[in-house]
């Protein structure tokens, strides 16, 4: 019956300071307590980072509040307490990051969204690129090679992984990149962010020293969460299935609770770009 609680399933933002500042994370979260509740499992609690930030601290988490699963949502991290809950914990699963090869990942495909991105760009007429991320992953990957692929400027100046802290890539993020992309010597004619919080950033800065977006410069983002829409103009970017993710998360560590001898899946989910207004009109 769906009034019988069968487990408990504890969340961990393992690269969050703060539990509900995070759009994006929070679509992630709540795909996976509305999943968990259809499954019968509720959510015993949200922590964050801190609250594991040592072994002593994670042991003492699994002791006080035990659960028959966890999920581990966010950028891995490494630190003592995050290696004491992979081998403490027995049904694990991350979403997003790649934890531990034995551990469920629930992800997205990064690479083939931002070959979409720049690949657009190109056929907008945009030919010199400037890439702002907090870590050259699949998304990088996806930029340079397609960068490459379509016989682009490929200058490393152009290229810049800004330093992130707890709370997330925030805007500042573009700000700073943003300032330091148009004071080179040959500045970009369009700008590409790894997520739409420092895309919005980014065209904040722009627009305080007089850009126009797109006329000026074009700019992208990534994940499509709901400010993305509302932006001026309208940010160009990616989508990730947020909110599936998290349903898929919480169903994997559920398989892995009532199976424990399941090998463990790697589950990629798809991205697709949303054309707006910020990198032109076709």
């Amino acid at each position: 019956p769906p009034n019988i609680v069968r487990g408990d399933v504890g969340v961990v933002l393992v690269s969050r300071g703060d539990r509900y500042s995070d759009p994006f994370f929070n679509t992630v979260l709540e795909g996976a307590d509305q999943r968990l509740n259809e499954l019968g499992y509720r959510v015993s609690y949200v922590k964050t980072y801190f609250h594991i930030e040592t072994a002593r601290m994670a042991g003492e988490l699994l002791e006080t509040q035990p659960v028959d699963g966890m999920l581990l949502l966010g950028a891995h991290r490494n630190a003592e307490g995050m290696e004491y809950l992979r081998r403490n914990v027995r049904c694990l699963t991350a979403a997003i990051d790649d934890v531990d090869p034995q551990l469920d990942i629930v992800s997205f495909d990064g690479y083939n969204g931002m070959r979409n991105i720049v690949t657009h760009l190109a056929k907008m007429g945009r030919k010199r690129l400037g890439f702002i991320t907090g870590v050259k992953d699949h998304r990088y990957d996806g930029f340079l090679s397609t960068v490459r692929d379509l016989g682009l400027p490929d200058d490393p100046a152009l290229h810049l992984e800004i330093d992130y802290g707890l709370d997330g890539w925030l805007p500042e993020m573009g700000e700073k990149g943003a300032a330091c992309l148009m004071a080179l010597d040959t500045p970009p004619d369009a700008i590409v962010c790894a997520s739409d919080r420092v895309a919005i950033g980014a065209m904040r800065w722009l627009h305080n020293q007089g850009y126009r977006i797109p006329s000026d410069i074009a700019v992208t983002g990534f994940d499509n969460i709901q400010e993305a829409d509302f932006t001026f103009p309208p940010l160009t970017t990616v989508h990730v299935h947020k909110f599936h993710i998290g349903r898929l998360a919480a169903e994997r560590v559920v398989r892995r609770i009532e199976n424990p001898d399941e090998i463990p899946l790697r589950i990629t989910t798809p991205t697709s770009l949303v054309v707006r207004k910020s990198c032109g009109t076709p």
